[in-house]
């Protein structure tokens, strides 16, 4: 457990204890949930929680009538801090190329277990084709390569062209990845157990551990473009891609902020990184649209239902297809998971 975690998990111990309810205990686990779903810093919120305890801690009140509804406090808690000037948004930096093998072995070893459960239910012996012992490795470079490409993209231009160009690398990896699947779909590499997607999974947790251990990762890979800032123009021009990035700001929105900034730094005849600091710091005092990006969850959760539906439904009508249950889960899972992400979209709208 984190630092972090055992923070919060004793913050959660104070909110049950206080009272001795453990309705108290999920006001808080709401609220920390609101945080969260806001990117609102750890240490803001591990601050805002500490203080919300001591006043239910010497007051022996609940706290939603302390503060109301938990998700309610915490976002007007956030809007509060940010008019302040606080910093109180988490920014990250764009992804890096460097990184990409790193990431791609934590997210093969992630992807290799539901593969592995996929495949146990093919019987007691398993033909294994290099298809099946490839596609968490083949999945988990595509996606590690697709994220830092967006990444990479929305730092320099708009968000759809950044979709655009990001969409036309998933198509051409995807095709990419198809045709050699297609190639090798009748190579068998052996005949075995089912016990031996156990050594299969063990291999790839063991290489995305390597791979966590010894190859960079985006935390401690520099990124010039925006740890440098040498002139009033790339500060203005990393701004904009982190504020598109966070997808809670639209362009035109963005190119408003920016404007704003460099108007207010020519006023008081300072530099932009000398007025507001590194651009990452101006942006965490700046609270996204919190519904553009709900919405925008949505729409990518839907899409990705309408692919499992569409896929049900061709095996269904398909008479030389087999319907297969992790097909019907999908089927079943995303388009719920696409309506609790619609409905929680138009909560914030209201």
């Amino acid at each position: 457990m984190s630092t972090a975690d055992a923070r919060m998990e004793d913050l959660l111990t104070r909110f049950t204890k206080a009272r001795g309810l453990e309705s108290d205990r999920r006001w808080a686990e709401e609220a920390f949930a609101r945080f969260v779903l806001d990117d609102v810093r750890e240490n803001v919120m591990v601050r805002e929680l500490e203080e919300a305890v001591a006043v239910v801690e010497a007051s022996g009140t609940r706290p939603e009538k302390l503060f109301g509804p938990a998700a309610d406090w915490a976002r007007s808690r956030r809007d509060e801090l940010a008019e302040d000037g606080e910093a109180v948004l988490a920014v990250e930096s764009p992804l890096t190329w460097r990184a990409v093998p790193g990431n791609a072995l934590l997210i093969s070893a992630l992807f290799s277990v539901p593969f592995a459960v996929v495949m146990a239910f093919d019987g007691l012996t398993l033909d294994y084709s290099w298809p099946h012992l490839l596609m968490p490795l083949v999945l988990g470079t595509l996606m590690a390569v697709v994220i830092t490409v967006w990444s990479r993209t929305i730092l320099r231009r708009s968000f759809a062209a950044s979709v655009g160009m990001t969409g036309a690398v998933t198509v051409f990896l995807a095709v990419g990845a198809a045709l050699l699947f297609t190639g090798l779909q009748d190579v068998v590499a052996f005949t075995g157990s089912v016990a031996w997607l156990l050594a299969v999974v063990g291999a790839y947790l063991l290489l995305g551990l390597l791979g966590f251990r010894l190859l960079p990762r985006d935390e401690n890979t520099g990124d010039a473009s925006v740890q440098e800032i040498p002139d009033d123009g790339t500060w203005a021009l990393v701004l904009g891609g982190t504020l598109r990035g966070r997808l809670g700001y639209s362009d035109e929105r963005a190119r408003q902020i920016v404007q704003e900034a460099r108007s207010h730094a020519e006023a008081s005849g300072r530099t932009l990184a000398e007025e507001f600091g590194t651009p990452a710091e101006y942006a965490s005092r700046l609270p996204a649209d919190t519904r553009r990006k709900q919405r925008l969850y949505a729409v990518l959760l839907t899409a990705v239902a309408a692919y499992w539906v569409g896929m049900l439904v061709f095996e269904w009508l398909s008479p030389e297809e087999t319907v297969r249950w992790w097909r019907v889960a999908g089927a079943v899972l995303f388009p719920v998971l696409a309506g609790v992400q619609w409905r929680g979209a138009g909560r914030d709208a209201g």
